[in-house]
């Protein structure tokens, strides 16, 4: 048994307490900009159409240019990158302030913001991932990995968003003020850190060649390959829709009120907090592959209980189990690619993560609207799980797979 909490353990240390402290701020600045922003947009289109547009304004540079964020994380130093595109988001919201300030906002700008902050976005992502085991003792790395969504749970998917509903009510460019303001504090705690090289580098390969690397380094590697691919699809059909269906299956299904919405959403950030807290104190599991798709596979099972759902009570027991079991899964997997992946390819490594996981969401997404339109919320959820559920169980009975985990155990 340890001596203390693993969470207090990462405290002591000077370099990881700065990048969470930092971070857990800027993630409050982003639960406050993202009701901020949601009402900017509808304040100043009047159309929810135009909300999905700048959302997909950010979503796709973001998708676009992570293998090209993964080279550059793998080129400089990533202390640098995070500090640089925290400053750089800084001065977009500050523009933004002042181009709401004298009234001289248009849509197209809102669409323009959008695209630069997918751009900062892309190389923020890999970096992060890439920059912590240069910081964090191995043994240290699960508690790392889950600190940071815990602040995010707490932060940006709880008190900022409440917060941030207050004062955009009152002012929508102070709340824009206030996201500006977070980073630039997070931006310190970066700069006050002590400097990391660069990553060690072949010097003369061109940023195709590099790209290559990454890609062919992972399709090489059985275990993620098979893990990105079958996550892609539990992303896409399970978890990216249950953001747009659950809501519509609580208004137009179960006739629910627009509270019982919003404590849906609270109760998905709640749940994933406590996971992330029992997350940061425990150990890396022995059979780390097995363990990890164990959590993920019973996430995606929880999806069922929409298919029997009469109350509002039934549909967050999805959330309830699914939220801190797919965070005690990625947990894993964060600590599997810090450990396993050499460090001069871990950034480009992570891009092709965050690429393929994210890539398929928006066409699962349409998928999602046209298949629950025909079948029903309902029918959706049991088909997606069960057919999503398949490959999850199919590589915890591989043993090529998990073949990692053996070598790891009998050396």
């Amino acid at each position: 048994m340890q001596k203390k909490l693993a969470i207090l353990e990462l405290a002591r240390h000077r370099e990881p307490a700065l990048l969470v402290s930092g971070q857990t701020v800027s993630q409050f600045g982003d639960g406050v900009a993202l009701v901020a922003l949601t009402l900017l947009v509808l304040d100043t289109t009047h159309s929810a159409s135009k909300l999905a547009w700048f959302a997909a304004a950010r979503m796709t540079p973001l998708v676009a240019f992570l293998l090209v964020g993964g080279v550059i994380v793998d080129r400089f130093s990533r202390r640098l990158l995070l500090l640089i595109s925290d400053v750089m988001r800084a001065l977009l919201t500050a523009v933004l302030v002042i181009f709401i300030g004298f009234g001289i906002l248009r849509f197209w700008e809102l669409l323009a913001f959008g695209v630069l902050f997918g751009i900062f976005d892309a190389v923020f992502m890999p970096a992060i991932t890439a920059l912590t085991p240069e910081i964090v003792p191995e043994e240290l790395l699960p508690a790392m990995n889950a600190v940071r969504p815990l602040s995010n749970n707490l932060m940006g998917n709880m008190i900022g968003p409440a917060v941030g509903g207050v004062i955009a009510a009152a002012s929508t460019t102070w709340a824009i003020g206030v996201d500006c303001a977070t980073f630039v504090v997070s931006a310190t705690a970066l700069f006050a850190m002590k400097p990391t090289p660069a990553p060690a580098r072949t010097h003369g390969t061109s940023m195709l060649h590099e790209i290559r690397e990454g890609v062919r380094y992972v399709r090489d590697t059985r275990w993620l390959w098979t893990t990105l691919a079958a996550v892609a699809a539990v992303n896409a059909f399970v978890f990216t829709p249950m953001g747009v269906l659950i809501p519509f299956f609580l208004r137009h299904d179960l006739h629910a009120s627009k509270l019982i919405v919003g404590y849906t959403f609270a109760v998905f950030g709640f749940s994933g907090a406590v996971g992330a807290l029992v997350a940061s104190n425990l150990k890396t599991p022995r059979r780390r592959v097995r363990i990890m798709w164990v959590y993920w596979t019973i996430g995606t099972f929880a999806a069922l209980v929409i298919g029997v759902a009469t109350n509002f009570w039934e549909v967050m027991i999805f959330p309830v189990i699914a939220s801190p079991m797919m965070l005690l899964g990625n947990v894993i997997w964060e600590s599997m690619m810090q450990t396993e992946v050499p460090r001069d390819l871990l950034g480009r490594a992570s891009s092709v993560d965050w690429f393929v996981s994210l890539g398929l969401s928006p066409v699962g997404l349409a998928i999602a609207g046209v298949l629950a339109n025909y079948w029903s919320v309902r029918t959706y959820f049991v088909v997606m799980s069960l057919l999503c559920g398949l490959p999850g169980l199919w590589i915890l009975m591989s043993r090529r797979i998990n073949l990692i985990d053996e070598v790891r155990l009998s050396g």
